[in-house]
């Protein structure tokens, strides 16, 4: 769907001598210079307010300029807007929004490429919201050395990158948020959820022990992150004519926003604040999971960060695949711990489904049932299953699996369950943003 600026001109139009370079020479043209008002969506976010620029030595830049028809907008203010970075390389006359072109990844010319973090925008109203393979060489390799990369995979890297680096996933399941994940679990080393929409990457998370942003990986201490990347009490962006701000989390999951980049970095509160998973985010996707809590002011319409209504259907389509992802989190948990991976048991599941659907339908949240009185046991029993070894785990009001898992293992009487030696099987049961595990081990 074509995206289109509309813009309001002052009358007066100014003639200026514009210099335009080609691959071997420069040149001078005659183009129209405009003060002018910027719309984005309905929203203002641009207003020429000093005295327009004919020279090339100056600081400021024509708000709009037209020649032959055509008119033209400086890309630094569409960055803007996406919360992007934009960048220039003069050496090879290419420009970009958001990540740069691969070739620029694996060399840089001289001459050099340059790259423009968004700004902020103003502000007047006020809302609010809530809370593979192994191996890979070459390319590929330099790759996961980059910092906004995990496994060689960045934001906005097309599907047919990620299928030659990664091959096919194991899975493609629908998210809450409107993308589909990528599911490559093959290998617990390297598990690995990737977030498409468009044909493009918008989600990156890993809690595999061989994931790593940069120098920054599983393992790694809240100290050498905080050296890295200072943390801020107050993340603040704009995007989409919004100016956002979220309270970050930095004892526990801290967001880092670096040129337009959103990180999510989980700590292990139970094994000294070590990063224990790892998560690159797409900016709207962030908005719309309500990860955090978040303020935004705006000018205008109000911006929209809701996620896509889903059908009845389409929602049970996500609960299903998060029920797997839980089995999947658990088990490469289990891995990194050096325990044996959980069986998925279907009459296991579907208890822990019944309880999901009781809470969410009844507006409770506890172990024990508001409308029947039993606990994890009397379910089990109830749906006639015999164990020797059982144990539940419930979570709510969490946007996804992931997130529903983080906070598990932050939990000491959930993590025991996720890390008991003694359990064999797992089912997962969820209901929207009602979760629940059943953990057991079958009568002999």
């Amino acid at each position: 769907m074509r995206k289109w600026l509309p813009i309001t001109l002052s009358v007066l139009a100014i003639a200026g001598i514009i210099r335009f370079f080609t691959a071997d020479h420069a040149s001078f043209i005659r183009a129209n210079l405009y003060p002018a008002t910027i719309f984005w969506d309905g929203r203002e976010v641009v207003s020429s307010k000093k005295p327009l620029a004919t020279q090339s030595d100056s600081p400021d830049l024509p708000a709009a300029l037209e020649y032959k028809g055509t008119l033209y907008v400086p890309l630094s203010m569409i960055g803007q807007q996406l919360n992007k970075p934009t960048g220039w390389d003069g050496a090879t006359h290419s420009a970009w929004v958001g990540q740069p072109p691969a070739a620029l990844t694996k060399q840089t010319p001289k001459g050099g490429a340059t790259a423009t973090a968004p700004g902020s925008a103003p502000s007047t109203n006020t809302g609010s919201s809530a809370a593979s393979p192994a191996g890979l060489t070459g390319s590929a390799a330099k790759a996961e050395e980059q910092p906004n990369a995990l496994f060689g995979i960045a934001l906005g890297m097309n599907t047919s990158e990620v299928t030659k680096r990664l091959g096919s996933p194991a899975r493609k399941e629908p998210s809450a948020l409107g993308y589909q994940w990528w599911v490559y679990n093959s290998d617990p080393a390297r598990y690995v959820q990737i977030g498409i929409a468009d044909g493009k990457v918008v989600d990156i998370y890993s809690l595999a022990p061989e994931a790593k942003l940069g120098s920054i990986g599983v393992g790694t201490s809240l100290q050498a992150l905080e050296r890295q990347h200072p943390l801020q009490n107050v993340v603040s962006f704009s995007y989409m004519g919004a100016n956002v701000q979220i309270t970050n989390q930095k004892q526990q999951r801290p967001l880092v926003m670096e040129n337009g980049i959103a990180a999510i970095y989980y700590l292990d509160k139970q094994s000294n604040d070590k990063v224990t998973a790892l998560r690159l985010i797409d900016t709207q996707m962030l908005l719309r999971g309500s990860f955090y809590e978040t303020k935004w002011t705006y000018q205008g319409q109000a911006p929209d960060f809701d996620p896509p209504a889903l059908s009845v259907k389409d929602r049970e389509l996500v609960n299903a695949a998060y029920e797997r992802q839980i089995l999947d989190l658990v088990n490469v948990t289990r891995y990194r711990n050096h325990l044996l991976p959980l069986q998925w048991n279907e009459m296991a599941a579907q208890v822990a489904r019944k309880h999901s659907l009781d809470m969410e339908s009844n507006d409770f949240f506890d172990h024990v049932s508001a409308t029947t009185g039993f606990d994890p046991f009397d379910r089990l029993k109830e749906a006639g299953i015999s164990y020797r070894m059982a144990g539940e785990n419930i979570a709510a009001g969490y946007p996804d699996a992931i997130e529903a898992h983080e906070s598990w293992m932050n939990s000491p009487g959930h993590r025991k369950n996720v890390l008991e030696k003694g359990f064999t099987q797992l089912g997962a049961g969820v209901v929207t943003d009602y979760y629940t595990q059943t953990f057991l081990t079958p009568a002999q």
